[in-house]
This record gives structure tokens, C-alpha cells and sequence, in this order.
């Protein structure tokens, strides 16, 4: 009888060490970990990858539909051609700062407003996305790996909300005894950026005294301040021009300023003591021997015309 059950036993291990093993795993809670996800539109926009819940590397995934959340009806304006220019060769900032350059890199294409990264399961929405219609929109997709393929319905969200274009991110104002490095604060400048339109890559930049009375930079009545970043450092594409009222700039590609300069992307300017008067109470004499010098940080998102004017308090353009 003991014999007989050793048998069995043997015969028992023998048939489960022959049955197929499973490889793989691949999770039923494959999900994006930041869902809602929310897209400020027109604007270039890597989204987070998903999330395989411990699934067998490697998964692939395929994006399988994308519905209005409202209508449920496929998104048809996503999934519509636009053109918008993509790389075709490694672009360097610092080296293609020219229209040749940068053309010799880049080209036209038709294409929708997004791509889906069939390693990663994230989005790239571009610029174009402008074009598609405000909502929220509900996506599936299908996950593959060593195990098989599972689809995950309605999956996630995104919302594409109308974000301003542009970051204001501040501004300040000093004085400087000319000839020296002693300084003290003037008080905080109104930096206002308007979008005037949305066609062009344009920028023009006003500096402005308290009445709102323009320096003129065709005068030199603001110049840089050594070895600080201004307008012209963050210049690429186009030569600076350079008026009466207003310094202006072409940009080509957002986001504007590209690339950051010694002092990251703030622009640095300093209005001489002999073309600026600031008001009794602010400089430690009334003496006409203080320099204005205005800083100031913002970045464009997207194309378009730009007015961005800096109004400086406490100081009357005063040529003398």
C-alpha cells in the first residue's frame, strides 16, 4: 500500500511539472496616475506615463479611441491634420540662430495635434491643439506584453482648458549711485503683457515712467548692464529692432526666451542717471547721480504678437 501511494506521489509531481507554466503578468490595474489629466491648449505638452502596476516588462501600448466625455462620438477634431514643424536633425540653440540654420532641421509636416508613445502609453500634445474644441475627452488603450493584451475602457481623462500664453513671473527696480556698486530699492514695477494677436512670432518690449511716457532705445536711454542678460541675449532668429518707443524682437520658436542666460531668463536694463529722475524720498539725496535699472522675468508659451511693457514707479522720464 506504501508503495502504491510513493506511486501516485511520483505520478502527481510528474504530471504538474509538465503542465506549461504562465510567463508574465500583466496587471488588470494598468492606470495613468494623474488622471484627470489637464492640457492647457495650444501649448507643447509631455503628459506622465502610465502606470503598468508591476506588469512583465516590456508593455507596449496602442491607443485604441479617443471620445468627447460629453457626446461619446469619436474626437474627430483630435485625430485632424494640421501642420506643424518637427526636427529632422539635432537642433543646438546656441549654434542654429539663424532662419537658414534652423530651417536646415526642421520641416513641415500634417499631422494631428498629438502623438502616443506606444513605449511609455504618454502624450505629446503640441501647439495645434489650439485648433480642437475645449472639453473633456476620454481615451482607451490596449496594453501587450509576454502574457497577452488586455484593453482598459475609458482609461482616463484629459481636459484641454484655455492656460494664459505667457508666465509673468515678476519684476524689480533699483537705484545705483553712478559710479559705484551702493544701491537701494525704487519699489516694484507693473509688468503687462498683452497678446494683441495670435498670428505671428512677435515680441515688443516697452519700458515706460510712472505717466507711462516711454524710454527711447534708440537713444540709449536703457542700456545693458555689463555682463547680465538683456532683450538682445535671448535674440535668436531675427536681428533686434530697435525704435523710438520699443525694442522688438522675432522669435521663431516658443517657448520665448529659448534658452536661459547667465541669470536664468531674466532681462536686465539700466536707465542712466541723466535721462531718469526719481521722485524725493526714494534715493538718499535728490541729486541727479542715480542710475534706474529695471529687471524683469516672463516667458511666451505660444506664437502670436506680444506687448509686454514695463511701468517703472517712482521715476519720470527727465532727459537732461
Amino acid at each position: 500500500m506504501k508503495s502504491l501511494y510513493k506511486y501516485f506521489l511520483l505520478a502527481s509531481v510528474t504530471i504538474a511539472a509538465c503542465q506549461k507554466v504562465t510567463n508574465g503578468y500583466l496587471s488588470s490595474q494598468v492606470r495613468y496616475a494623474d488622471n484627470p489629466i489637464q492640457i492647457a491648449r495650444g501649448i507643447v505638452t509631455q503628459t506622465n506615463p502610465v502606470d503598468a502596476d508591476g506588469s512583465s516588462a516590456p508593455v507596449t501600448y496602442e491607443l485604441l479611441d479617443i471620445r468627447d466625455s460629453a457626446t461619446q462620438k469619436h474626437a474627430d477634431a483630435l485625430f485632424t491634420n494640421h501642420q506643424r514643424y518637427v526636427f529632422t536633425g539635432i537642433f543646438d540653440p546656441n549654434v542654429d540662430t539663424t532662419i537658414a540654420l534652423l530651417n536646415s532641421v526642421r520641416k513641415l509636416i500634417d499631422s494631428p495635434c498629438f502623438d502616443f508613445n506606444s513605449h511609455t502609453g504618454a502624450f505629446t500634445f503640441y501647439n495645434t491643439t489650439d485648433s480642437v474644441p475645449l472639453g473633456t475627452y476620454t481615451y482607451d488603450i490596449k496594453a501587450t506584453n509576454e502574457m497577452g493584451s488586455k484593453i482598459y475602457k475609458n482609461i482616463a481623462t484629459f481636459t484641454l482648458f484655455d492656460g494664459l500664453p505667457y508666465e509673468n513671473d515678476g519684476a524689480a527696480c533699483a537705484w545705483f549711485t553712478d559710479g559705484t556698486t551702493t544701491s537701494g530699492d525704487i519699489g516694484t514695477p507693473n509688468m503687462d503683457i498683452q497678446r494683441q494677436s495670435t498670428n505671428g512670432v512677435r515680441v515688443i518690449l516697452k519700458i515706460v515712467d510712472q505717466n507711462g511716457v516711454a524710454f527711447k532705445p534708440s537713444k540709449n536711454e536703457y542700456i545693458p548692464r555689463g555682463d547680465r542678460s538683456s532683450f538682445q541675449t535671448f535674440a535668436r532668429f531675427h536681428p533686434l529692432i530697435v525704435t523710438d518707443t520699443a525694442l522688438i524682437c522675432d522669435f521663431e520658436l516658443t517657448p520665448f526666451p529659448l534658452i536661459q542666460g547667465a541669470q536664468g531668463y531674466t532681462i536686465y536694463y539700466r536707465i542712466p542717471s541723466n535721462i531718469a529722475k526719481v521722485d524725493p524720498g526714494i534715493t538718499p539725496t535728490p541729486d541727479r547721480m542715480y542710475s534706474v535699472n529695471p529687471r524683469f522675468t516672463f516667458r511666451l508659451w505660444q506664437g502670436g504678437t506680444y506687448l509686454v511693457t514695463i511701468r517703472l514707479p517712482h521715476v519720470t522720464r527727465d532727459p537732461i
